[in-house]
């Protein structure tokens, strides 16, 4: 065990880049791929063209988003996945574990 204390650990450096999710124009392309979705659904819904200015509403959205954070889309959707709901947030206004 002795001859090992002497041992520095081999670090390497781990490029940002690397851990960023694919993006179109600043935006992940998943959050692209379902706002063009759901806008052309709108689009096909409604037969109003007015609807189409659904998408680059909610891009300036998501992009300000995703510039503040690269991975708040990430976070919202394990917190949406992850936290359990509650029989008692009609009391208390919000979700509440304990009585």
């Amino acid at each position: 065990m002795a001859e090992y204390e002497d041992v520095k650990p081999q670090l390497t450096p781990l490029v940002i880049g690397l851990t960023r999710s694919p993006t179109m124009w600043g935006v992940p392309y998943m959050a692209v791929v379902v706002v063009i979705g759901i806008t052309i659904i709108a689009w096909l819904v409604s037969k109003s063209f007015w609807t189409l200015l659904l998408a680059p509403i909610s891009y300036v959205v998501l992009f300000s988003l995703c510039a503040w954070d690269n991975k708040i889309l990430d976070v919202l959707e394990v917190t949406a996945r992850k936290t359990p709901r509650t029989r008692n947030k009609s009391f208390w206004g919000t979700n509440s574990y304990g009585p």
